[in-house]
């Protein structure tokens, strides 16, 4: 009888140091597990989380709009090809005189006082530095004005096929981020933003006219934007014209 009862005790120890046994190595075990998992995320972030999210079309046109911004204010930029140092020594452009006639309303001062100006005067002020752009108060003005340069471009054997249109609202949004711009001479302004919409076709590599402009960054940003602009507009184009074809 007092055999048994110490066989009873001896088993029941063992099974205790057992059980304490397999205890201390499993918390031992996900202690472990924690720490690794700590090095491996040590802000306890998931996946998700830590991946950074993609900019939007929006984050990608203000970047290239700084980065065009930064370019034009660079005085080394302001040569990217030799049409521009020929358009900054012209005081005036070609003759045309049904345009050189037309009278077009100016901001004088401030307040809605407006005053009456030929727009061949505008175009000899832009010339030499661009703030009368922001004083001419209606589109077609600044339509036109945008018309005359690209014109000017193309008696000089570029090309710019973009609509006028495109140039004043492009001008418009990043001279409003930086209205320090308009010191610059307008033709300089066309010009840069025709090379990063590849619209500026003077024979050079077109790629390389934009990295020369944005530089690294700027570039990369302007391709992305590229491309969600591309995808943006195949999605908006009708599923019936697509499949008949």
């Amino acid at each position: 009888m007092c055999l048994y009862r110490w066989s009873f005790l001896i088993s029941f120890c063992l099974i205790f140091i057992l059980a304490t046994d397999i205890s201390f190595a499993a918390g031992l075990i996900a202690r472990i597990q924690q720490k690794k998992a700590q090095r491996q995320n040590p802000q306890g972030m998931t996946q998700e989380q830590q991946a950074p999210a993609p900019p939007t079309y929006q984050q990608l046109v203000d970047q290239r709009n700084q980065a065009i911004a930064q370019a034009i204010l660079n005085a080394h930029n302001a040569s990217v090809s030799t049409v521009n140092a020929q358009d900054q020594q012209q005081s005036s452009g070609p003759s045309v005189a049904p345009q050189a006639a037309t009278s077009v309303a100016v901001q004088a001062g401030s307040g809605d006082v407006r005053d009456t100006v030929d727009l061949s005067e505008v175009w000899k002020k832009l010339d030499k530095k661009s703030t009368v752009w922001g004083l001419l108060m209606d589109d077609q003005a600044k339509v036109l004005t945008v018309s005359e340069y690209i014109d000017r471009f193309r008696q000089e054997g570029v090309k710019i096929n973009a609509p006028p249109i495109h140039y004043v609202q492009m001008i418009d949004q990043i001279v409003a981020q930086n209205p320090q711009l308009l010191q610059r001479p307008f033709g300089e302004l066309i010009q840069m933003m025709a090379i990063v919409e590849y619209d500026f076709d003077n024979g050079m590599n077109k790629d390389d006219l934009a990295k020369k402009v944005l530089g690294e960054a700027g570039y990369e940003a302007n391709k992305q934007r590229f491309a969600q602009q591309t995808q943006q507009a195949q999605q908006q184009q009708p599923n019936g014209g697509a499949a008949g074809q």
